[in-house]
Formats: C-alpha cells, structure tokens, sequence
C-alpha cells in the first residue's frame, strides 16, 4: 500500500520545475480555504439559517479532529518531505501524516451540511474539501491516502453524529407519545 501511495504522491506533487502561480493556487486551497469555511459557517449562524444543522457540523468536524489526534498518538506517520520524499513547499512543520486533519475537517462538515437543510453548502465543501486535500499533496504535506483516509474518517463522523442525533430524535418522539398516552390514560 505505501509503494501505490508513494506512487500517487509522485504523480500528484509539484516538482522544482512547479509553475509558481500553480504553487501559489495549492497554498491559498491548502493554508486558506478551511479559515474562510469557518466565517462561512458564522455567517450562516448569524442570519440564522439552519443552526441545528451548524452544530451537527460542527460536532463532526469535532470530533474528527480528535480522533486524529487519538490515531497520531497511536501510529505516527512521516510526512512525505520528512522522507525525503517531494518538496516541502508550504513549509510544513514535521507532524503526523495520517490522516489529514484538514481533510478529516473539510469531509465531516461537508458531509454533514450535505444531509441538512444546507445540502448546496456541504456540496460546496465536499468540491472544496477536495481543491483542498489536492493541494497539500501537491505542496508535499501529504500522501494521496492520508487525505483519502482524512476524508474517510470525516464523513464517518458526521453518520455517527448523525445516527445519535436521530436515535435522540426517535427516543424524544417516543417519550412525547408515551406520556400523551400516559396522559389519557390517567
């Protein structure tokens, strides 16, 4: 598996010959992208729009970056750069590879947006979510399955927060007919 990602990473990484505007595009969608995402989300709860959909995101987008954190902890992966591997062009410090807490982020949200009343938000994010992931390949701070793996773990989590959310929906619709039956009956 690490021989196919190495391949990958070579095919999809910029070069020393890399056109500069083309590094420069892969630094604004690897470094800028995800703060202009979360002014997006402030945005959408400040004019009110769906903000029990905002915050099933943002529990994803939760707590898939802690369990980055907890599967870092548990198995370090080198960057490509600290390999020896491509360039480091976006000045990466030297941290877990696997998964991408960026794309772990991106996906979770997206995910969640897109099953919510803010579907056309969480698309935007899913095709974001990508230029995203496409650009940390490049810059050289991931391999292809690190953001594979990071998109992964982030739509998971937004099904778990969501499959709780709806068994706290059922148990609430179940406790309401209850007591309404309770009601009639005593």
């Amino acid at each position: 598996m690490q021989a196919f990602d190495t391949f990958l990473f070579q095919l999809l990484t910029a070069g020393p010959a890399a056109p500069g505007w083309l590094v420069l595009v892969a630094s604004v969608l690897a470094s800028v992208v995800v703060p202009f995402v979360a002014v997006g989300l402030v945005v959408f709860w400040i004019v009110g729009r769906s903000r029990p959909a905002l915050l099933d995101s943002v529990a994803a987008g939760l707590l898939g970056l802690g369990l980055v954190q907890v599967i870092g902890a548990l198995a370090y992966r080198p960057s490509p750069f600290e390999i020896g591997l491509g360039l480091n062009l976006m000045n990466h410090a030297p941290e877990n590879s696997f998964p991408s807490d960026h794309a772990t982020l991106m996906f979770a949200l997206a995910a969640s947006l897109a099953m919510s009343p803010l579907r056309k938000f969480g698309l935007l994010l899913l095709l974001l979510g990508l230029a995203v992931g496409w650009g940390r390949v490049y810059l050289g701070a991931h391999f292809p399955l690190d953001i594979l793996g990071g998109a992964a773990l982030g739509v998971v989590c937004a099904f778990m927060v969501r499959a709780v959310l709806w068994r706290r929906a059922i148990w609430t619709m179940i406790e309401r007919v209850y007591l309404r039956v309770l009601g009639l009956v005593f």
